[in-house]
């Protein structure tokens, strides 16, 4: 007895119903939904595939880039001579020091802007006292105004312990004198004013002078002193 229905047996709604495949599906929609549609589907697939090859690409890279040891690192704070300024004389520092520049190399970073954006000095602060802590910075050139606070909570050598003779003797018209929060009582060398050297007179906005100190706990003895005095000679 046929089926008691407002609808044909061979309606479609009677009709087995058969699983498309995703090539079907694909097939069967409108051009517009078909880009949605993969990027649903295949995301995951998308950003595995793009992370592996990135990670390939970083291990290819480290692989075969050698290693570059820096050989002397200098901090510049709130800089006001031109950064192409300071690459060059980096370039020019690193011949003098007869670098392979295959293998090593010299670091002035003039980008330490503390007077800018309240975000960006604050980044730019932990970003700085992070690579003093890591003793990856052996010079800092600061402003005077700026100068002193790091010179008296200790950020700084005494340049009697760390200037060849030769060197200390040629520069006592500079020196910038500083006690610290440890010995209140006396004051010593803590660094040494740069507005005579041709760099700064000719280059810098020298209203506050900069002065360079060397770091406490600096790692590249010999050529920071070297830095020093080629400051000077130029």
């Amino acid at each position: 007895m046929p089926k008691q229905t407002v609808l044909n047996e061979d309606a479609e709604i009677y009709k087995p119903r058969k699983n498309m495949t995703e090539k079907e599906k694909l097939k069967n929609m409108p051009f517009k939904e078909r880009l949605p549609y993969l990027w649903e589907y295949y995301k995951f697939h998308a950003i595995v595939t793009i992370a592996v090859i990135g990670l390939l690409v970083y291990t290819i890279i480290q692989i075969f880039t050698p290693d570059i040891e820096t050989q002397f690192y200098a901090a510049i704070i709130n800089n006001s001579i031109s950064e192409d300024l300071w690459s060059q004389y980096a370039e020019d520092f690193s011949s003098h020091l007869e670098l392979n520049p295959k293998k090593e190399r010299v670091e002035i970073n003039p980008t330490y802007y503390f007077n800018g954006a309240p975000e960006y000095a604050l980044s730019m602060q932990q970003v700085f006292t992070t690579r003093i802590a890591v003793k990856e910075i052996d010079v800092v050139i600061a402003p005077e105004s700026l100068f002193k606070d790091y010179a008296y909570n200790g950020y700084f050598t005494k340049l009697t312990e760390q200037l060849p003779t030769d060197i200390y003797s040629s520069l006592t018209d500079y020196f910038y004198f500083s006690n610290t929060d440890e010995d209140l009582d006396s004051k010593d060398v803590y660094g040494i004013y740069l507005s005579d050297t041709d760099l700064f007179k000719k280059n810098a906005i020298n209203d506050d002078p900069y002065i360079l100190g060397i770091v406490a706990n600096y790692q590249h003895k010999e050529n920071t002193a070297e830095f020093v005095r080629y400051l000077f000679q130029q």
